[in-house]
Parts: structure tokens; C-alpha cells; sequence
């Protein structure tokens, strides 16, 4: 428990950034700047920090000055590759530039709260670990995947919650409401809001536990868009972009 612990508190300083400026970026999405803007904000932040972030691989000066800047933002074994901030800021793209409107939201808050959720509960209340579960399923002789044993149960549960509260929050705002041509607003049902929220964290609990090189920043916002994009299209549910 302890090594979890300190493993934890070491990117807690990243955790609590990815809160704090996923919900941020989310609200300021919906209340403070339209849709072109939020794109362009995006784009340009994203290829700046690309920029800046490939660069410093190569030239040790400034990799130096980055590590001094930005330690406590980055894992250990991101000295010599990008960082995961890079991968956090293109999940923000693919949900700003490419999502409806509603289902952006979900995406950037499931984003912004299952990982540092699942991670602190995992570490203080996590007994039972994904590997233990597999091996009643999986032959011994097959390897379990490593991204798998590090994570528990329970973290993951707690993940889910966040990820459901995500989809709730998206899908009940005043800014899910579709405008019929006869100008009147159709609002999601229960139904459609509850199946929408709970395929949302499902998707984002299975993409942040499944072995992938694709880092948990960018293919938790991907996933979770794309399958529920996919989902609400199947129930014939209207969307926006704008």
C-alpha cells in the first residue's frame, strides 16, 4: 500500500491539473465561448505545445528547462518522449473540433474526473486487483496484460461513478435541449439520458483499462465520444454541433 501511496502522491500535482482544467475547459465550452473560438483555442495551444514538446527531446537544453517548469505535470519516463499533457490536449481536440456539443462535454468531463477519481480511491481503498479477477477466465499460461494489474476494482468502480456523474451533468444541462422546426425544444427523456450516461462510463472504464500504446488521455475522450456518438444515433436521438 505504500508503494501505491507515493506512486500516487507523485502525480498527484497532474491529477488534480487534469481536474481542475478539464471541468474549466468544459464550462468555458459551454457558458463563456462559442464553438469556432473554442476549436481555434484548441488547435493553436495543441501545436504550440507539439512543437515545444518534440523539441525538447532532441535539445537537452531545453528539455532541462521544461523538466524544472513543468516536473511535477510529468510521469518519470517522459525525459525522453511526449509528455502525456500532449495527449491530454489532443483528447480536448478530437472532443472540441470533432464532437456534437453535448457528447464534447461528457467526453471532457469523464476525461477530467474518472482518472483522478479512480486513481485516489484505488490507491486508499483498492484490495481486489483486475488481474486476480482475469485469472478465473484467462489460462495461466497467458500473460495479463500490465496495464491491467496495476489497476483494482474498486478504482475503477469509483472511475465509473465519476464517468456516470459526467454523463448526467452533460445530458441534463440546458444545453442538451434540441430546437424542432416548429420551435419547440426537445429535451433528452430519462431513459435516453440514463442509457447515454451509463454507456459513457462503461466505454471510458474499458478504454482506460485496455492494453493499448494509445495513452489514457487521448483514447478515453476518443472512445467514449465515438461509442456514444455511435449509441445516440442508434436511439435517434438529435444532436447539435454549434
Amino acid at each position: 500500500m505504500a508503494i501505491l501511496k507515493s506512486r500516487f502522491d507523485e502525480h498527484l500535482s497532474r491529477k488534480v491539473f487534469h481536474l481542475v482544467s478539464g471541468t474549466a475547459v468544459a464550462y468555458a465550452f459551454l457558458y463563456a465561448i462559442d464553438r469556432k473560438t473554442a476549436a481555434f483555442l484548441i488547435l493553436a495551444v495543441t501545436l504550440v505545445f507539439a512543437a515545444v514538446d518534440l523539441a525538447r527531446i532532441r535539445v537537452a537544453l531545453l528539455n532541462s528547462w521544461v523538466l524544472r517548469l513543468y516536473g511535477p505535470l510529468m510521469r518519470s519516463e517522459e525525459n525522453e518522449q511526449p509528455s502525456a499533457q500532449l495527449y491530454y490536449l489532443l483528447g480536448l481536440c478530437w472532443a472540441l473540433i470533432v464532437l456534437p456539443k453535448i457528447i464534447a462535454v461528457q467526453a471532457i468531463l469523464t476525461l477530467a474526473w474518472m482518472d483522478p477519481v479512480a486513481g485516489a480511491y484505488g490507491v486508499r481503498f483498492g484490495k481486489t486487483r483486475w488481474n486476480s479477477v482475469f485469472r478465473f477466465f484467462i489460462p495461466v499460461e497467458r500473460q495479463i496484460p500490465l496495464s491491467l494489474g496495476a489497476k483494482t476494482v474498486e478504482g475503477s468502480s469509483a472511475g465509473f461513478v465519476a464517468a456516470l456523474l459526467a454523463g448526467f451533468i452533460a445530458w441534463t444541462g440546458r444545453w442538451s435541449a434540441f430546437a424542432l422546426e416548429t420551435g419547440r425544444l426537445r429535451w433528452p427523456s430519462p431513459s435516453e439520458i440514463l442509457a447515454m450516461s451509463i454507456v459513457g462510463a462503461l466505454v471510458a472504464v474499458i478504454a482506460e483499462a485496455w492494453p493499448s500504446q494509445w495513452d489514457d488521455n487521448a483514447k478515453i475522450p476518443f472512445w467514449t465520444g465515438l461509442i456514444v456518438w455511435a449509441a445516440a444515433l442508434l436511439m435517434g436521438i438529435p444532436l447539435t454541433y454549434f
